[in-house]
């Protein structure tokens, strides 16, 4: 295929992809990472399900999401359409989009178990709301109708920008009933306005997406998920009775012009859609407090990234790897693990006389090096210290496997003469 047909921003086929990896799914369909071989970067693949089978819906709906170019808004590239896996495979469309490697809102509150800090909490708020306000301000709204923490995605640096517009309609079009849809077309119940569950002659509107802002901001600064241990059932009957995510327990005076988002979120999530503020206005009220906290964002940002980031290593604080010593015996590993029972393993240990750890306590598996003599492999109880030396791989936890191709061993000479040579690790 011809390389400059590989840039094209409009359609991107398979010949211009490589590497792919499953990253996600939901009730849109299943979200790939992979390597543009033109661009030389990552790119996000949606491969969409559409009960018509057709793509021209899709490409209609692509062409209005061209239309971005908002900070604050998800890139959109193009157009995939190929087979996956194989010409054997049925041919398939999606969405190609910018990757972003932070991942979700909703995974950073459950990382965080809780709330960002302020400054980055009402950075965050004030993001969604701009790109909100770009989407509805266009020459044609295009409404979002599913918005949650898991379709506001983080880059690099925490800035926040909304994705996954399979809801999105041109608002002038949009005329389906939420009955004759399923949760998955007709939005997240629990961010879902009282008209959509009270009425069969709902249609959305840009009053729609600023109740579901509402209980987003709810979401964000107590870093929950509202209504999390009701019934949906109830929820889907007590919303249009009136009922809202607990406001009660959140403590205005702990940041300044906390109270005003409050307010905001209360006016949001009005009964009545007309009484509703634009979110030209509910940017007007981020802004301002967001510029109360601008000057933390950048310490917020590093804590936040330092705390990530140290969650992602803290599984790997076990296994050290000492230095080789100079004119000394060859470099050993020493792996650290938690209490677990005493152990020790020698070449006149019995095969017949191991047991398997039954204990959810990490436990550490050694392979010797095929072409050395395997090395006396011992452990104490307490915090447990194995030291090692000639060995070729390491296995950390219960319930995995670690294969290793047999090679040639030699028989070390102070070996025992009955000693188990063909002792499996």
């Amino acid at each position: 295929m011809d390389g400059l047909y590989c840039l094209r921003s409009d359609l991107i086929r398979d010949d211009c992809l490589d590497g792919w990896t499953v990253i996600g799914s939901g009730g849109f369909g299943q979200i790939y990472r992979a390597k543009h071989k033109g661009w030389g970067t990552d790119v996000a693949i949606k491969l969409l399900l559409y009960n018509d089978g057709s793509t021209s819906s899709l490409q209609r709906e692509a062409n209005l999401m061209f239309q971005g170019g908002n900070p604050n808004v998800l890139r959109i590239f193009g157009l995939y359409e190929g087979r996956l896996g194989g010409m054997h495979n049925l041919s398939q469309v999606g969405l190609v989009m910018e990757f972003m490697s932070r991942g979700s809102l909703a995974d950073l509150l459950h990382a965080l178990s809780g709330p960002p800090p302020w400054p980055l909490t009402f950075r965050i708020t004030h993001q969604i709301g701009l790109g909100m306000n770009f989407l509805h301000q266009l020459a044609t709204p295009l409404l979002h109708l599913d918005l949650k923490p898991n379709n506001v995605l983080l880059d690099d640096s925490l800035n926040a920008k909304l994705t996954d517009f399979g809801l999105s309609r041109v608002a002038r079009s949009l005329s389906k009933s939420v009955q004759e849809k399923d949760e998955s077309e007709g939005g997240t119940l629990s961010y879902m306005p009282p008209e959509a569950l009270n009425s069969v002659n709902y249609k959305p509107n840009k009053a729609s997406d600023i109740y579901s802002y509402g209980v987003l901001l709810w979401s964000i600064i107590t870093g929950k998920e509202p209504y999390a241990n009701a019934l949906s059932s109830l929820v889907r009957f007590r919303i249009p009775q009136g009922d809202r995510p607990d406001v009660t327990s959140i403590d205005h005076s702990v940041a300044e012009g906390l109270d005003d988002i409050v307010q905001l979120m209360s006016a949001c999530w009005t009964h009545e859609p007309n009484q509703r503020p634009s979110f030209r206005d509910c940017v007007h009220v981020t802004e301002k407090v967001f510029n109360m906290h601008k000057r933390g964002v950048n310490d917020a940002v590093h804590d936040v990234l330092k705390q990530l980031d140290d969650d992602i290593c803290s599984g790997l604080r076990s296994v050290q790897i000492s230095p080789k010593a100079k004119n000394r015996r060859p470099p050993f590993i020493s792996c650290v693990t938690g209490p677990s029972p005493q152990q020790e393993t020698g070449a006149n240990q019995k095969a017949e006389g191991r047991k398997k750890d039954s204990l959810s306590r990490p436990v550490v598996f050694v392979a010797p090096h095929s072409n050395r003599a395997p090395q006396r492999q011992s452990s104490t109880p307490g915090r447990v210290s194995i030291h090692m030396s000639n060995v070729s791989a390491v296995q950390i936890g219960n319930n995995n496997f670690m294969n290793i191709s047999p090679g040639s061993r030699q028989r070390h000479q102070t070996a025992p003469s009955s000693a188990n040579r063909s002792q499996r690790l």
